[in-house]
């Protein structure tokens, strides 16, 4: 019997399938898709379509995305383009690891290095590493191991970097195969089993099954076949739970062939044909060619050749359609053809250069021929001019003599105005150093009162919020305010998001007095609902800017607005001065798309003004589960950009959020770095801008 090292390949799944779809999820999304009516609501709908579809059905969903996508992205708006971009980059890596499994080695590459340029375009880590791990897989399936390796580890630093977890499970499995192949066994297995701890975490149940399989054939390796046999079984019974074909049909064919390495023929044989049955259900070719071979050995030791040999036959049309030379070829050929289109810009420069080079060659070979002929004329014209030119000469250095005379006394003359120019450029530039040093030490003093990272960790957790804040300047105006209030058992937590009356260091020095109000209000005073605090903070920054020598008082302040948060009651209390609380509530929808709600506030700022002894609303709201809650300033929308240098707008912003709710907080957050950079273009930004978004 042969070795069963030669079954792992192919056994890790990349961004596996779900076939455990249910029907009524599929026909909500069916009936969205028909509703919806912008492009980046039917790329996701989609996306989610191709992702819960069964293994028959999910490839039409990835096609048509893909087919979206492409054509969306040529037409997009700079702030739309990246989101087209990133959906055409999943397609065509879902695209490639269908062609992979179906044997079209070259039809999967293509798809794959397109996935992988287009990823690193929009600066998508995610997306690069699953290309990259595809890419190695392939190599890995072909025996180039050490080509697979740095795919493989290229991936896993990306993944590192977003923690990814379910993503370096299945890079760490890989890798542990590669150094099975290679014969070391033990890292091998530390591999498997950091890959098992984490799939354990995440709750990963096809990937746990994997993992187990993985373990279980370095024991069988080792000759421990009871051992392996008890991580098949456990293997078995996590796919058998989930339904998972492809699963049922590796860990019946390890089971096979451990039983038959055993000496329990029968038994192996029932195993065997169930993994057969399952990888032609499947559809895959290297499923079916293992099955096979384990039938070809077991039929094999029962003496029954004519079944050996028909698995046989089976066994090398299914190997043909995966080892074959064109695939080799097509590997090296699209790894090269990378790498040159990287260097096509560089190349063709030097090309033309050189070029040039031998043009220039042949005209001087031609000019000296030339050159020859006339040099005994030109010898004796120029002797004749050269008397000419000596009487000239003479004439002219009497002239030049008065001259330099009149030059040299202006020189001494520039040379004490360079000196005095010289000093004063000394001068300002010290006095340029002073002020940029003053502004950056504010900096960081405007810095330590805004809300800490630990803070705001603590209450919202590490990836369920983001906080995008880009000042005009080095300080800002606008700032982001955070406090824990109430007892253990009854917790809250407060979030302000301003913007102070103007920018700069006026703006900065502005938010510093309206955050020592807030924090006086909450800490000092034990104000604990939104409206009073709001109410509170108002009378001390008037009573603070009576006493600025204007006749009425200053009418600075802010525009903000105040979220409390009551996480153990899902309730939000908020009160707001000029500017609104946006929440995005996934599971609802209206005419197809998810929905927007928008948190009125009050039309008057935390400052002196008409109404400013009116107090303020407090309102409170319901919040559920996968609520993203959204508050800002007016700096974004304010931001002149785009094709006719018109402002971003409130209703493009909502249109934006609204198609990027469902991405990670991480991801969103960049999404509107891109948005913004791409809409402003070579513009100056005009304000201060702060975008914070809470998912609940």
């Amino acid at each position: 019997m042969k070795p069963l090292n030669i079954l792992h390949l192919f056994i890790l799944l990349i961004f596996s399938i779900n076939v455990k779809a249910q029907e009524p999820l599929i026909d909500s999304l069916k009936i969205a898709l028909k509703k919806a009516k912008h492009d980046t609501t039917r790329c996701n709908i989609l996306n989610l379509l191709s992702d819960n579809a069964s293994e028959n059905e999910w490839s039409i969903y990835n096609d048509q995305l893909l087919k979206l996508s492409e054509k969306s992205a040529v037409h997009a708006s700079p702030a739309l383009k990246p989101i087209y971009l990133k959906y055409l980059g999943i397609a065509l890596n879902n695209a490639g690891y269908l062609a992979t499994n179906q044997g079209d080695i070259p039809k999967a590459l293509e798809n794959l290095h397109r996935s992988l340029k287009i990823e690193e375009q929009i600066n998508d880590k995610k997306g690069m590493s699953s290309s990259l791990i595809n890419i190695g897989f392939i190599y890995d399936a072909q025996g180039d191991y050490v080509k697979a390796l740095e795919y493989y580890q290229s991936s896993l630093i990306l993944l590192e970097e977003i923690n990814d977890e379910a993503g370096l499970a299945n890079c760490l499995n890989n890798i542990g195969l590669i150094y099975k192949n290679r014969g070391d066994i033990e890292k091998a297995l530390t591999f498997f089993q950091k890959s098992l701890k984490i799939r354990e975490k995440v709750s990963d149940k096809s990937g746990i099954s994997n993992s187990l399989n993985n373990i279980g054939l370095i024991y069988y390796n080792k000759n421990n076949v009871a051992k392996a046999l008890e991580f098949f079984y456990k293997s078995l019974k996590i796919v058998e739970e989930i339904s998972d074909k492809r699963g049922i049909a590796f860990a019946t064919n390890f089971i096979a062939t451990a039983l038959q390495k055993q000496g329990l023929s029968n038994e192996a044989q029932k195993y065997a044909n169930r993994s057969l049955s399952a990888s032609k259900e499947v559809g895959y070719p290297e499923n079916i060619k293992r099955a096979a071979m384990t039938l070809k050995e077991i039929y094999k030791g029962q003496n029954n050749f004519k079944k050996a040999f028909e698995m046989y036959e089976l066994e090398v049309i299914m190997r043909d359609s995966i080892y074959n030379a064109e695939s080799k070829k097509a590997s090296l050929k699209k790894q090269l053809q990378y790498q040159y289109e990287k260097k096509a810009a560089a190349d063709s420069v030097k090309n033309v250069e050189e070029q040039k080079v031998k043009n220039a060659l042949v005209i001087a070979q031609q000019a000296q021929l030339k050159q020859e002929r006339t040099k005994s004329y030109a010898l004796y014209g120029g002797l004749g001019l050269l008397l000419v030119f000596a009487g000239f000469m003479v004439n002219r250095f009497r002239v030049t003599s008065k001259q330099k005379q009149i030059i040299e006394l202006k020189e001494i003359e520039t040379q004490k105005q360079n000196k005095i120019i010289t000093t004063q450029k000394h001068l300002v530039e010290e006095k340029h150093k002073e002020i940029t040093d003053s502004i950056n030490y504010a900096e960081r003093i405007q810095r330590s009162f805004l809300a800490t990272t630990e803070l705001l960790d603590d209450n919202l957790k590490h990836n369920n919020y983001f906080v995008f804040f880009q000042p005009k300047d080095v300080v800002s105006g606008d700032f982001y305010w955070a406090a824990s209030i109430g007892s253990a058992t009854d917790k809250k937590f407060i979030l302000v998001t301003a913007d102070s009356t103007g920018h700069g260091v006026p703006g900065a020095i502005m938010s510093i007095l309206n955050i020592s109000c807030l924090e006086k209000a909450v800490e000092q005073e034990k104000f604990t609902e939104p409206a009073e605090i709001l109410n509170h903070t108002r009378s001390k920054i008037i009573e603070r800017l009576k006493k600025d020598g204007s006749e009425n008082g200053g009418k600075d302040g802010m525009d903000c607005s105040l979220i409390c948060f009551d996480f153990k009651n899902s309730k939000l209390t908020y009160a707001a001065a000029n500017n609104p609380v946006w929440i995005i509530r996934s599971n609802s929808t209206v005419d197809g798309e998810v929905e927007l709600i928008e948190l009125g506030a009050d039309k008057m700022p935390v400052g002196k003004h008409d109404k400013d002894t009116t107090p303020f609303t407090q309102h409170t709201f319901n919040l559920q589960k996968d609520d993203v809650v959204y508050t800002l300033t007016d700096g974004l929308p304010d931001q002149f950009g785009g094709l006719k240098g018109k402002k971003f707008m409130y209703k493009q912003l909502k249109e934006l959020l609204k198609s990027i709710s469902h991405l990670s907080m991480h991801e969103q957050n960049e999404v509107l770095k891109t948005s913004l950079n791409s809409w402003r273009g070579d513009l100056q930004q005009v304000d201060d801008i702060c975008v914070i978004g809470i998912k609940i």
